[in-house]
Order: C-alpha cells, then structure tokens, then sequence
C-alpha cells in the first residue's frame, strides 16, 4: 500500500502546481482512492486489531488522533512560522481561524464558514494553513461513524445507499455537485463505505448483501460514466473525476488488500506519503515567497524534493516517535 499512497498523495502535489490529464484534476481522483483506502484501513483496524483484542472503540478513536494530528499539527506550525517570519500573504492570525484549522473538521465546512479559516489573506484565493486538509476533515467524521455503522451492519447499509443517492442528485447538479458529491461527507461517505465491504470481502468477512451492495454500485458507476458523462456529456464539477477514482480503485484497493507481494521502500514511501499530502502548499509557498519561476518541470522537482524533504524531517521527528504510542494501544 505504501507505493499506491506515495503515488496519490503526489498526484495531489501536481494537480496544486496545475497538472491535468486530458482536462480532469489528478487530484481529485486521487483523493477518492484515499477514500476507499481509509474505509479498509478502518475495517482492517477494528476487526484485525482492536475488537479480535477486546479494545475499546475509544482505543480505537485515540490511535486515529495520533495517527492524524501529530504531523498535522507539526505541519502546521512550521507553516505559522513561515508565516510569522515572512509575512507571505499577509497573514491574519485570530483565535477562532486558528482553532479551526488545529481542530481539521471545521476544514470540512469551509464553504459555510470560510472567513472563520481563512489565514493567507492576500493569495488567491484566500488560504487556511494546510489547503487539502479539508478532506482530513471529512475522514475525521468517518472515522467516528464507521464503527457504529459496522457494528449494526443493516443501518449502515441505509446510509450507504443514501450517501449514494445524495452523490448522484449532485452529479445531476441538482444540489451541488462539488459539495455534495466529493467534499461533504453526506455524499462520499459510501465511497469510505467500499472500502470497508472490500476489506471485509477480502477477509471473508462480507455477507451477501454487501457482496450484491458493490457489484451493483460498481456496475452503476460504470454505467453513470459511459451515459452520463461519455455520451450525453452531462456532469457537475469533478463527476469524471470521482467516478474514475471508484471505477478505478475499488479493483486496485481489493487486489492490493489480497496481494502477498512485499516491495522495498515499501514501508518507506508509506510513511512519506501523508507528510507530501500535508506538506506540498507550503513548499510552493516557499518557492513562491523565494521568487523561483512557477511552471515547467524545474518547479515540479523543486516542490517535489522540498515537500518529501518536510515530510521525511516530520517522519524522524514526530511519526516515528507517535507510532511507538500507537503500537503500544
């Protein structure tokens, strides 16, 4: 898994600098594969681990703030620091945009309260400290929920069914679509949700509803993207995106999930992933405020070594060290 996260935590890092592929963001579908990819590790964490050793689903919901937080909060500060030494953006420090960024779930909702997060003043558009942690937002709120929703399986089933319906009303653009069909966890939680059944599919775990549940969800996206978006050419703001990323995914989650295979670096590039994730806006910010030319591949390089350097000096600093604690649960 280390080598698939690396490669959609930079497909993320390129789509910032303006990458695209045939007109669709690289990103997008890369965050949808993270998706599918945090519903299996929750499953894989709760079944394998915590209840098979009697833990508590609070075990559970600490290992997930220290798995999230440490490097985010440590991201961040350098970020601030930056800020502070710099004055890039020209940045506006208050109590409330602070917390919210510290607290990562009030990213999820920044169309509802963007001036309550809003730090970089001056760039366009308006930033809070780390961009793409809107999505860490929305993973927070899975994580509380998706122990509940597969302790009483037939419930989660209804959500998963409504999230689905809530996607497709946003791909029509009648609600939406960027919203509700790729931010907002109403309308992606199934995706997480594909995650956890194809964790359980692999670990024989999935009843056969839940079988029947992906085959047909499955074979609905496949026949949304060719009619919808192939032939009538209708569709919201990442619909191509969102689709491919489950079209695509699901297949590569599960044989990555069944592989026996074990690469070198693996565990490596799995480590450095979330630390490129959280760390490649403020690599462009540096680059930015250090006046180095934007565009062409030198850029790319240059935000691609200063990224995985942050990352990798967060992973000695702070992962390595949190990771003992975490074991430890």
């Amino acid at each position: 898994m280390g080598y698939l996260r690396f490669l959609l935590a930079y497909l993320v890092l390129l789509s910032h600098i303006g990458f695209r592929i045939g007109g669709l963001n690289p990103g997008v579908f890369a965050v949808v594969i993270f998706y599918i990819l945090a519903g299996h590790v929750v499953t894989h964490l709760l079944y394998d681990i915590f209840w098979n050793k009697g833990k508590t689903v609070l075990t559970f919901y600490i290992d997930r703030v220290l798995r999230i937080f440490p490097l985010y909060l440590f991201v961040s500060s350098l970020t601030i620091l930056f800020l502070l030494l710099t004055s890039f953006g020209n940045p506006e420090f208050k109590a409330l945009n602070l917390i919210n960024n510290l607290l990562i779930v009030p990213l999820n909702y920044y169309m509802y309260i963007e001036k309550d997060l809003i730090i970089l003043t001056s760039t366009h558009p308006p930033w809070w400290l780390i961009p793409p942690a809107w999505s860490l937002g929305t993973e927070l709120q899975v994580y509380m929920l998706l122990p509940f929703l597969l302790r009483f399986p037939k419930i989660g089933t209804f959500f998963f069914f409504f999230s689905l319906c809530i996607y497709s009303i946003a791909n029509l653009n009648i609600i939406h679509s960027d919203y509700f069909a790729y931010r907002l966890i109403v309308g992606v939680l199934f995706i997480f949700m594909l995650g956890s059944l194809i964790q359980k599919i692999a670990t024989n775990r999935a009843r056969k509803y839940e079988i029947a549940a992906v085959i047909a969800t499955y074979l609905f996206c496949v026949i949304w993207f060719s009619y919808f978006v192939l032939i009538k050419h209708l569709y919201g703001a990442y619909t191509r995106e969102t689709l491919l990323g489950i079209i695509v995914g699901l297949p590569i989650v599960y044989v990555a999930v069944k592989s026996k295979v074990r690469l070198p670096f693996n565990r490596t590039l799995g480590n450095l992933s979330y630390g490129v994730f959280l760390s490649h806006f403020l690599a462009i910010w540096i680059l930015e405020y250090l006046g180095l030319p934007k565009g062409g591949l030198l850029f790319v390089i240059e935000v691609s070594v200063l990224s995985v350097i942050i990352a990798w000096i967060g992973v000695v600093l702070v992962d390595k060290r949190i990771e003992k604690i975490r074991f430890k649960l």
